[in-house]
């Protein structure tokens, strides 16, 4: 027996870590902070990069949808971050230009960040604090398997947090240390990244499956999901079509088609903008795969979504009659005419840490 209970000649039985052991060697790192000014109907696209990108909404809303798919709507406090570095937009309105986010472009050294201005509207409607940063992650963990697209609660932090920090000099670095808390919070809290993090032998097939759920419109290949699970070829394709019961481009369609369905039901976009974040270059060849899988075409799914949603709204004499009745029930309606109360001056020198329930 060697040393440590060892065998001579066989390697030495990994050590398991805790999650906080994993974490711990989790880190961001660096300094390229930018605020994004959207005016009226914006966008901007940030060039695929190997970073990790950081999207905080200060004020407003905006759709984030990423090259492979991911996507996710961000209002005021939100915070998403792209770990995969993969190409995307923010646009607060669909079919919105999106013109080149060239603070995002390439690594910079700001102590304060700056401000870019997108779109020609008479107003600002949208503010996003956006970061290029680098990441460090353990040993054992492939970044391929993490998931592209990452939405950190800001439960940790109070909400007006990032914008606070933002301000003055030195905001680069406090904003990065308070990226890597949401980002590490975020992977504790998400059961996939915990799942990927854990010290336990993880099994290659469900690794398989969580790549094809996390990014639907990559360009999947079975060499390529092979490859980012650690297997070969023919050996992934027997086992995948055993333990699955379908083929692995088999379930990358079906997933596709359901992401796109997804979409479609929300109204939001284009056809030909969903075909293209499900996957497809031709919109011609997503209809008929769509119509083949579901029995209708994309336009009649989101149009038989848009007449739901239609029937489920108050009409507004049923509205006018909801006013009444709460006008009636004895509590004072509010005068219109009078102003707001002022917010409360903001003290900048409060802690960030939101402050645990009291027993």
């Amino acid at each position: 027996m060697g040393e440590a209970g060892t065998v001579p000649g066989k390697p030495a039985k990994p050590v398991s870590r805790s999650l906080s052991d994993l974490l711990a060697d989790v880190r961001l790192s660096g300094q390229t902070w930018t605020y994004g000014d959207f005016a009226g109907h914006a966008g901007c696209a940030v060039a695929p990069g190997d970073a990790v990108f950081v999207h905080a909404v200060i004020h407003g809303e905006v759709r984030l949808a990423c090259a492979g798919g991911g996507m996710a709507e961000l209002g005021p406090g939100d915070v998403a971050m792209v770990l995969s570095g993969e190409a995307h937009a923010l646009r607060t309105t669909a079919g919105a230009t999106a013109q080149p986010h060239e603070g995002l472009r390439h690594d910079r050294d700001c102590d304060i960040p700056p401000a870019t201005a997108f779109g020609d509207g008479p107003r600002v409607t949208a503010r996003v604090l956006s970061a290029r940063l680098h990441a460090q992650w353990p040993g054992e963990v492939s970044r391929g398997a993490l998931p592209s697209l990452l939405r950190a609660g800001t439960g940790l932090f109070q909400s007006d947090a990032l914008p606070l920090a933002g301000m003055g000099a030195g905001s680069s670095a406090l904003l990065t240390r308070i990226a890597e808390t949401l980002m590490i919070g975020a992977l504790r809290a998400d059961p996939g990244c915990r799942r990927i993090l854990s010290a336990e032998t993880r099994d290659p097939i469900e690794d398989a499956l969580h790549l094809i759920a996390a990014g639907p419109a990559q360009p999947w290949t079975v060499e390529s999901l092979a490859r980012a699970v650690g297997m070969g070829r023919s050996n992934f394709a027997a086992h995948f079509t055993q333990t699955v019961g379908k083929a692995p481009m088999e379930v990358v369609a079906e997933r596709r088609m359901e992401h796109a369905a997804t979409m479609l039901r929300q109204g939001r976009m284009k056809i030909a903008e969903i075909s293209e974040l499900a996957g497809y270059g031709s919109e011609a060849a997503f209809s008929r795969r769509f119509s083949r899988h579901f029995g209708m075409t994309p336009s009649r799914m989101r149009d038989e979504a848009r007449a739901a949603r239609h029937e489920e709204t108050p009409s507004p004499r049923f509205r006018a009659l909801l006013a009444g009745a709460r006008n009636r029930s004895g509590r004072p309606a509010r005068n219109e005419a009078e102003p707001s109360p002022s917010p409360a001056p903001v003290d900048l020198g409060r802690v960030f840490f939101t402050q645990g329930r009291r027993d």
